[in-house]
């Protein structure tokens, strides 16, 4: 199919990928030279995607193995999917957290993250949400083969208290869910409103986290059922000890969602398993 033809069911990103691989090589390899691709976040060369140090997580993740459902690291001994000892104890609410790689295991990807949430630096969102659409492609093409799960996903951002939404001038959460939604072609709701401000969870300790959002998050809709028989995706920036989205995850169960998963960049607050 031509790139024309396709358009408009492309997302701009797509577009341009989609331009440039009908170009001969010979062609690219003369516009490179001329015009060489930069990295976004330093403008050294590289690509949409960053350069040598910044280069961002792909499809298959970091290599290591880590937890079929939060995402924790697990030994390198264990297989990858395999269930880390917290969720063993107590399973989250959420189905399961796919992200890009853990905090500490890139730094690359945390000065992305930092440059796009608290640098202003909203013109990220396009290669971030490319790159954890192609994650979020492998993670079900995987489980699709064992478990027969294909179904369209629902994409609902995480709400920013308005607040915080005023102050950073931008929602984070809900621009990386947009951009997703074009990656994916999949619609994107804001179903969810915080109903007060809590304390950014990094700042509150491991205990507070939970009773720190609590009832923070409320259903838009008052339908009960709305999404019943639907895949939803909640969407964030980070997740830390999971406390937030598990909140969210409730308020989503009053409209009908028996299973909600979590697409995030990062994990942050993550201790390996220490089996």
């Amino acid at each position: 199919m031509g790139v024309c033809a396709s358009a408009g069911s492309l997302s701009l990103s797509q577009i341009v990928r989609a331009a440039q691989a009908s170009i001969p090589r010979a062609g690219r390899e003369l516009l490179e030279a001329l015009y060489p691709p930069l990295c976004p976040l330093c403008r050294r060369p590289g690509s949409e995607f960053g350069c040598t140090e910044h280069r961002l997580p792909g499809g298959a993740g970091t290599g290591r193995p880590h937890c079929g459902i939060c995402a924790r690291s697990l030994p390198p001994f264990l297989p990858d999917g395999e269930r880390c000892d917290a969720c063993r104890r107590r399973r989250p609410r959420f189905a399961r957290l796919v992200v890009l790689a853990p905090w500490r295991d890139h730094s690359g990807l945390r000065d992305w993250i930092l440059a796009y949430k608290h640098g202003g630096r909203r013109d990220l969102a396009g290669p971030l949400a490319a790159a954890l659409a192609e994650r979020y492609r492998a993670e079900r093409e995987r489980r699709t083969r064992n478990r027969g799960e294909s179904a369209r996903p629902l994409l609902v951002p995480v709400p920013l208290h308005r607040l915080r939404r005023f102050e950073r001038g931008y929602d984070q959460a809900l621009l990386l869910a947009r951009a997703l939604g074009e990656e994916l072609d999949a619609p994107v709701r804001r179903l969810l409103r915080r109903r007060r401000w809590t304390v950014p969870q990094g700042e509150a300790g491991p205990e507070s986290r939970r009773s720190n959002v609590a009832g923070a998050f409320r259903p838009v809709l008052a339908e009960p059922h709305h999404l019943r028989g639907v895949s939803v995706w909640l969407v964030d920036d980070v997740v830390t000890s999971g406390a937030t989205v598990e909140a969210c995850v409730e308020a989503l169960g009053e409209l009908g969602a028996r299973s909600v998963g979590v697409l995030a960049l990062a994990r942050a607050g993550d201790r390996p398993d220490r089996r």
